[in-house]
């Protein structure tokens, strides 16, 4: 009901009263309606009001479990230390124990994940659970499995569900889930305490953080810019998110990152510039500070709707559906990550980290492969590939071939074998000219493998040529003294000059 209606305020405002913040109307309309219907209805009970006994033992499981892990946490935390400290005492002596240590700290990291891995199965049987209220004579309140209430009594006609577990108290929930009670008031200020011991031990955690915080910003950003374009600059986001997790340092805070539904829901409200944070850093602190018991019956599912409708903006399938048909990979690539995203959620930046990972793997497959040909002339004289065209290569006694991508310790091989792979289609050929127009870069391996290939060539009577090379190719090759192996007339220019000296020299 909830959901209808904000779905119904904010599309209604957006259509027919634009200068309305619907958003705004939403939530107070709809937080106002939930205080003056009850929409939140909690009791907390004894674990022993419940009358079904498979209900009591799951309960009463969840609360031992939940105690045992408690303890392994601390124990953990104990044995950390004091792994801590025998590392920090550098004694050999010690090495012993501390192999000792780490592997009692491995056993009860097992152990505690079994027992989280549990509770959390019994968590969702607990909430699967249906119950109905009913108020004895005397004033007790039971809770009975839905139809299994004895017919002499009355129920209230809701359907009670278990919300929480603490120990041998159960919270059971008979209406509607609200945001409830917001801590009030701000962080104090404090100097960080910056201990090096912790600090190597949580820095790797640490990066992971950065790359995942960073990621998670610039995707949402750009998904945004895609719709207002303008132009996204990663290198200040990356600034603007290391300078907030500074000063949140300070106030002991979560690590600051840009927020996927909250940008959303800016974007969507018509935020243009980044004076919209400003506002916003603003009221939230007029909120925490004097509003927070005014929030306390806002309707989850109003969240819900206001988020959902924001992030349903930015979703773009006709991009997907171009990328399909021009490249059916980057496609592919595109449903995946969004089908992980989902299914990962709320850890969203699981499924960007998988997305991430296989564009990396795609952009590797591509530099592995990059395309190659050799070249043949058409009637006007056009160059083309003659795998594609079906005609002969320029010359009889010599092979002109095209290779672009970048020569690196990726794909190197792949350029050897393709010079290879010429040289054995055409036999007779008695020398090669490589068109590198579509070189980019070049490293040490690339350029051990160039060495490799003329020496190899030239012990077959084969010569190697060049033409077109970008200059910072040439300058690279230059300062690893390359020309002291090939002679500086083995290099064209133009691919024009290199084919006219070729068809004069080798015909």
């Amino acid at each position: 009901m909830f959901a209808l209606a904000t779905f119904a305020i904010i599309f209604g405002t957006k259509r027919f009263a634009p200068k309305l913040p619907g958003v705004l109307l939403a939530v107070v309309v709809t937080t106002a309606v939930s205080w003056a219907i009850s929409f939140e209805r909690n009791q907390t009970v004894n674990v022993d009001s419940i009358q079904d006994a498979e209900a009591r033992v799951l309960a009463k499981d969840y609360a031992s479990t939940a105690r045992a892990i408690d303890s392994l946490a601390n124990t953990t935390a104990r044995i950390n230390q004091e792994i801590r400290a025998v590392a920090a005492a550098k004694d050999e002596a010690r090495f012993s124990e501390q192999a000792l240590l780490e592997a009692d700290l491995r056993v009860l990291n097992r152990e505690m994940a079994q027992r989280k891995l549990a509770n959390n199965e019994r968590q969702v049987s607990l909430h699967n659970l249906r119950f109905e209220h009913v108020v004895t004579a005397d004033g007790e309140d039971l809770f009975f499995r839905k139809g299994a209430t004895p017919e002499e009594l009355a129920t209230d006609g809701r359907n009670w569900r278990i919300a929480k577990v603490q120990g041998e108290t159960l919270t059971l929930m008979g209406g509607g889930a609200v945001v409830g009670e917001i801590p009030a008031g701000l962080p104090s200020l404090n100097v960080p305490h910056l201990d090096m011991g912790m600090f190597w031990v949580m820095l790797p955690s640490a990066l992971v953080m950065a790359l995942i915080g960073f990621m998670e910003a610039t995707s949402i950003s750009k998904a945004i810019a895609a719709q207002t374009r303008e132009r996204v600059d990663t290198s200040k986001e990356l600034v603007g998110q290391g300078l907030a997790n500074m000063v949140g340092s300070f106030f002991s805070s979560y690590t600051v990152s840009g927020s996927f539904s909250r940008s959303a829901v800016a974007a969507k409200s018509g935020a243009k510039t980044g004076l919209f944070a400003i506002i916003s850093a603003v009221a939230v602190v007029l909120v925490l500070l004097y509003l927070t018991p005014l929030l306390y019956h806002l309707p989850q599912a109003v969240l819900a709707v206001i988020v959902m409708m924001a992030v349903f903006g930015l979703i773009n399938v006709r991009a997907l559906i171009r990328a399909w048909y021009i490249e059916r990979q980057e496609a592919i690539v595109g449903i995946i990550t969004f089908i992980a995203t989902l299914a990962m959620a709320p850890q969203l930046a699981n499924g960007i980290l998988l997305g991430a990972g296989l564009a990396i793997v795609l952009f590797l497959v591509r530099t592995m492969a990059p395309r190659t040909d050799i070249i043949g002339r058409e009637p006007d004289g056009t160059l083309v590939g003659i795998s594609s065209s079906g005609l002969q290569p320029l010359g009889k006694n010599f092979i002109a071939v095209r290779f672009d991508g970048s020569l690196n310790f990726v794909n190197a091989s792949r350029f050897e074998d393709v010079l290879l792979e010429a040289r054995a289609q055409n036999p007779q050929a008695k020398a090669v000219l490589v068109i590198g127009s579509g070189i980019n870069d070049i490293d040490v391996t690339g350029e051990e493998r160039l060495r490799d290939v003329i020496d190899n060539f030239r012990e077959s009577g084969v010569e190697i040529y060049f033409s077109s090379l970008k200059s910072q190719i040439y300058q690279s090759l230059a300062r690893g003294k390359f020309f002291d192996m090939l002679s500086r007339d083995n290099f064209f220019k133009t691919k024009e000059k290199a084919l006219t000296f070729m068809e004069s020299t080798y015909g």
